[in-house]
């Protein structure tokens, strides 16, 4: 092509082109992510063939348009982000990517300096939508109009469409995927050559046909009726409703409290985990349809996808499983271990574990306590509160403790690290399906760990036998993690590491309440017959 063509002509015309075709038959549904980023990957490679033939005027010069993409702050997810990046760049775009954590200044520092054409915002954390919000209006303050796309699994249309628009002067627009950050961007640059977009406005067109007016009349009626309730009507007094701390009925006391092999914690290290074991505990469907991505086709039959699953994605698989062993490219550890408990209404007092080893200088009956949680508890139905699965206080015998496990597992830095190595080097489809593996991995390795918990109570002999039946919770008891819905304050992991000492393997949280390494996970354990997921 090069002897017929002028470099620059082939990257806008043919390889522009054909990731056009690659958008189109993404969205169609017949080309799965990990094959789009084969095809980003080469055209990336074919850019940076081309780029030493052309002149030094033309080369980085010629984007479609300028494009500032950064997580906010208190935010280490970075998948999605980097999604954007690789789709937006192999499509002719500029693409200003400020990385993880970044605070608002960083990013109209960044605005400011590329004369970027567009913003966008990425977080995975229910807290980064916050961040967002308040990053929108320092973007008023700072007379920044230009279009800002949010993006993240916590974002709802909703919220990106009502909340932040109202906040907002200019456009917002809702990031699904990286494809429509792509659709919006090719949509944009052309209406803003034409002057057929106002900032404040949108697209001039749809204005004018009512498409956007609609909508914007829509916000501002919302408006209206907010700003008038509080006008209008004197505030509610909330009314006093006393703490429920009466225990359910549902959960039975005449259990047997089992015994630990041991009180306090323990540490286990990689040569202390069976790589094998863990690979036993991996969600095979998360980890290739969710993480990945090779998601059956509207049109295809479910033989066709399990022959297609059989011939391409296993081999990958297997390679995958291959090379993080022999390279070492996970680090697991586990921290875990067992601590005196009794429960008191809803809360959950734990005591000191030291007292209860035959070393321990103090008696039993006077054990300190050292921490207590306070659970949520359903207002109807069970009326489930995770502290009904312990032993009350007042029920207890002298110098009787009810036992409650805790867990936090990582794999480690190299996660991080080794997944950034393969963004950089621009190894698209390696570096999706390493980080889906590694994410997938410290989530096998807490299923892992809880299982040892598990067998160590007593309750071997009700182990499932198929990952299946594990997934499915069919095995005595339940792990939670701090932040969802039945234990939703996330500040009393930082409780939790403490009493683990997760410090000695490097698992800590952050003032964002942000876990790091980020393929990490927490948990307490209940091991009452009756305890299961539930909302509180």
């Amino acid at each position: 092509a090069r002897e017929k063509y002028p470099p620059l002509e082939i990257i806008n015309t043919f390889l522009l082109d054909g990731m056009k075709v690659v958008g189109e038959l993404f969205g169609s549904g017949q080309m799965q992510l990990p094959f789009v980023l084969q095809s980003a990957q080469t055209m990336k490679a074919a850019v940076a063939y081309l780029e030493p033939y052309m002149e030094k005027s033309e080369a980085g010069k010629n984007a479609k348009g300028t494009f500032v993409i950064a997580t906010v702050k208190g935010d280490v997810h970075d998948i999605g982000k980097n999604l954007v990046d690789i789709i937006l760049s192999n499509n002719g775009y500029e693409v200003i990517n400020l990385g993880i954590k970044q605070p608002v200044d960083n990013i109209i520092d960044a605005y400011e300096k590329h004369n970027a054409d567009c913003i966008a915002m990425s977080g995975l954390l229910v807290k980064s939508t916050a961040f967002m919000k308040d990053n929108l209006a320092t973007f008023n303050e700072r007379g920044i109009t230009v279009p800002v796309i949010l993006g993240g699994a916590a974002l709802t249309p909703k919220f990106v469409h009502k909340d932040c628009q109202n906040t907002y002067n200019g456009q917002v627009v809702y990031g699904k995927d990286a494809f429509s950050d792509l659709h919006f961007m090719d949509k944009l640059m052309p209406a803003k050559a034409a002057g057929n977009w106002d900032d404040s406005k949108g697209f001039i067109d749809e204005v004018e046909n009512g498409l956007a007016v609609e909508a914007s009349s829509e916000l501002k009626v919302d408006k209206l009726q907010q700003n008038g309730s509080q006008d209008n009507s004197q505030p509610a007094t909330p009314l006093s409703t006393p703490v429920d701390t009466n225990r359910s009925e549902a959960v039975t006391l005449d259990i047997e409290r089992p015994t630990p092999p041991f009180w306090g914690t323990k540490i286990l290290q990689p040569e202390d985990i069976s790589f094998e074991e863990v690979l036993w505990y991996l969600d095979l469907q998360a980890l290739i349809a969710g993480q990945w991505q090779f998601r059956k086709p509207k049109d295809q039959s479910r033989e066709e996808y399990n022959q297609f699953l059989k011939e391409k994605v296993d081999p990958i698989l297997a390679k995958w499983k291959e090379k993080t062993l022999a390279e070492n490219l996970l680090h697991p550890q586990v921290v875990y271990g067992y601590f005196p408990c009794l429960a008191d209404g809803n809360s959950l007092i734990i005591y000191d574990a030291k007292g209860m080893n035959p070393e321990g200088a103090k008696d039993p009956k006077e054990l300190q306590e050292v921490a207590r949680f306070e659970f949520p508890r359903q207002r109807s139905g069970k009326r489930l509160c995770i502290a009904d699965f312990f032993l009350p206080k007042e029920l207890a015998e002298p110098g009787q403790f009810d036992v409650f496990p805790m867990q936090a597992v990582t794999v480690g830095d190299i996660a991080t690290e080794y997944a950034k190595e393969l963004f950089d080097g621009d190894q698209y489809t390696d570096y999706l399906y390493y980080h889906g593996l590694a994410v997938q991995m410290a989530e096998a390795l807490a299923e892992w760990s809880h299982a040892r918990i598990r067998r160590e109570l007593g309750f071997a002999d009700q182990e499932p036998d198929s990952i299946r039946d594990v997934l499915a919770q069919r095995y005595q008891g339940s792990r939670y993690s701090f932040g969802y819905p039945a234990c939703p304050n996330l500040q009393d992991q930082y409780k939790q590491l403490d009493l683990l000492e997760c410090d000695r393997i490097k698992l800590y949280m952050d003032e964002s309440e942000q876990l790091y390494p980020e393929q990490s996970t927490t948990a307490i354990v209940a091991y009452h017959p009756i305890a299961r997921y539930f909302t509180a």
